[in-house]
């Protein structure tokens, strides 16, 4: 478990709660500037920190794992954002498959800066559709809940620190492209913090960077077929209850919108 962050983050202590929650603090690496590793330490005397090495959030993440020694699974987690008590079944599903190049992910809750929930992220219901739902730019799984085996890691690499913010995207991109074994697991399984002042708010950056991702592995495609709209019914069709709900709470809004206007 790999936290980037700057050391300022008043979620911070949430972040980590709900690590040792999950008796899962053995393994939590803090990856901070060099500035802020006493205090850290001091803070949270029973995790490993280290030193971020520059080059921004998804090269510290690497430093994270390469400063780890011996792991068979890896997720990384915001410092603004937490795990739920679902994520336990996430790691025992990786845990009975570590040796396989595979990857297993949940459900995500969408919360506010106090903790209040917002609404819940739509994913693939089927990792089978993963690659038809990429052709037609919806987004299958998203890096919060998810767990990476070490074999694939290993096939794919780390994490390309060129892309500043979705290089969690693009990683995943790669693991559904690669051939790499998905499995997912129903429930909301983490908790990504919507507030003012993060990454994800810059809507028009974070489309671009996802056009590079789109482009770098050839995801879409110029004509759909039966098969890619098949796809698209099954997304929209399981994701009904977090439509609904979208509807409820924050009225006409596309998820983009929710990510760029509410929080």
């Amino acid at each position: 478990m790999i936290t980037p962050t700057l050391g300022t983050s008043r979620w911070l202590e949430e972040t980590v709660a709900s690590v040792r929650a999950l008796s899962l603090s053995d393994g939590h690496r803090l990856v901070a500037p060099e500035g802020q590793v006493a205090q850290l330490a001091r803070r949270f005397p029973d995790l490993r920190i280290v030193a971020e090495p520059g080059g921004g959030m998804y090269a510290a993440i690497n430093a994270g794992l390469a400063a780890a020694g011996e792991w068979d699974a890896f997720t990384y987690l915001n410092d603004d954002d937490c795990l739920l008590p679902g994520f336990a079944r996430v790691a025992a599903l990786l845990a009975a498959r570590s040796r396989e190049a595979c990857f297993a992910y949940g459900g995500v809750r969408l919360i506010d800066g106090a903790g209040h929930r917002l609404g819940t992220i739509p994913v693939s219901p089927w990792p089978r559709i993963n690659r038809q739902l990429y052709a037609q730019r919806l987004e299958p799984v998203y890096q919060h809940g998810t767990l990476v085996s070490r074999a694939a890691w290993e096939r794919c690499g780390g994490f390309d620190p060129a892309f500043r913010y979705c290089g969690d995207s693009e990683f995943l991109a790669r693991l559904c492209v690669g051939g790499v074994t998905a499995k997912r697991v129903w429930g909301e399984v983490a908790a990504f913090r919507l507030h003012r002042g993060q990454l994800t708010k810059n809507r028009e950056v974070m489309q671009a960077e996802r056009r590079r991702v789109d482009e770098k592995h050839g995801l879409t495609v110029p004509r759909l077929h039966a098969r890619h709209f098949w796809a698209r019914l099954v997304f929209r069709a399981a994701n009904l209850p977090a439509y609904g709900e979208r509807l409820v709470r924050h009225g006409y809004k596309t998820f983009d919108q929710v990510l760029t206007e509410v929080g």
